[in-house]
């Protein structure tokens, strides 16, 4: 129960989960299509920051300011498919519908795809800009109710101190929060799924290789694996003096790698699911590789990127002049 005399005190909720679902429930249904072209919005590839409805002296406000990923999929007029990343760097409380920026990508880009890519700026970014703008008012209408007596059920303004969400109401908002995590069921851990994407200077081949090929592995990882069962689906895996684990689940040569992997210090028994993908791009000659880990801990997100970008990335970009280290 929620005791806040005359709405005086400051109450906040966390509305993270909430807004990601709206978002991924009100983005998908957009799509266009123009003189045999289409393109439309697949998922919300990730959301990254803070969305919280605060109340305070009787006023319901809400401040939000996230980094949006979203992947999108298309077909050229000659039935030639597409896929890419929208990236939205603010999407705030305080940005106006004109104000939002758009950063449009394709996978394995070349100039056959354009007209999906400027289908996706002309049609589907002015209904994205309309979508966002109606986030702020949905959020004080969902969960005004939640922060907020209404004036029947207003308790005594004899309460004097200042109150926050009993713990009950508070273990619901946190589970609101984080609709993204879930419970493995095998080690009973709660996950969370991580995302990235890095761009080498290579090709899809030379990647895949470099995962799947011992000799490439060892040279990366700086010593031998202290397993390797082969590059097989099912075949076993310890790398980095066994701090990094697994197996292989999936191969498709030489574009897609789903292996279960896990490091040393996650609970024990506990596996991800990594999927690397690789879009390689023969205009620029360069492979973007696009990463998912399904079933990352809450908590180790950071500890999962900051390794995955110091032993993996980096140490790849600089044993085989991959690219460019930032």
């Amino acid at each position: 129960m929620l005791h806040n005399p005359n709405n005086w005190h400051w109450v906040n909720k966390n509305a993270a989960g909430w807004t990601k679902k709206w978002l991924e429930e009100n983005l998908a249904d957009v799509q266009a299509s123009a003189g045999g072209v289409s393109a439309k919005i697949d998922k919300v590839t990730s959301m990254d920051g803070d969305v919280d409805v605060n109340q305070r002296k009787g006023k319901v406000i809400t401040i939000f300011d996230v980094k949006l990923v979203l992947e999108y999929s298309g077909k050229t007029a000659d039935d030639e498919a597409v896929t890419g990343n929208i990236t939205i760097p603010e999407v705030a409380h305080d940005t106006e519908e004109d104000e939002y920026v758009f950063d449009i990508d394709i996978f394995a880009e070349s100039s056959s795809k354009q007209p999906v890519k400027d289908l996706v700026r002309s049609t589907l970014v002015p209904q994205l800009r309309t979508i966002f703008a109606k986030l702020g008012p949905a959020l004080v209408s969902e969960h005004g109710k939640d922060i907020q007596h209404a004036p029947s059920n207003n308790p005594s303004s004899g309460w004097r101190t200042p109150t926050h969400l009993q713990p009950s109401e508070a273990a619901a908002a946190a589970a609101a929060a984080a609709p993204t995590t879930a419970s493995n069921k095998t080690s009973n851990v709660n996950t969370t799924t991580v995302s990235a994407n890095e761009e080498f200077r290579t090709t899809a081949a030379e990647l895949y290789a470099t995962f799947t090929d011992p000799a490439r592995i060892a040279a990366f990882t700086r010593a031998q694996p202290k397993l390797f069962e082969g590059a097989k689906v099912g075949g076993k895996f310890e790398i980095f003096g066994g701090n990094v684990s697994g197996s292989y689940l999936a191969l498709e040569e030489p574009r897609r790698i789903v292996q279960s992997w896990r490091l040393d210090q996650w609970p024990a028994g506990h596996f991800s699911t990594l999927e690397l993908v690789f879009d390689q791009n023969d205009v620029d000659g360069v492979t973007v590789m696009r990463v998912e880990w399904k079933g990352v801990p809450v908590g180790q997100e950071e500890v999962t990127r900051r390794n995955w970008n110091e032993y993996y990335v980096r140490s790849i970009k600089t044993t085989f002049g991959f690219g460019t280290i930032l």
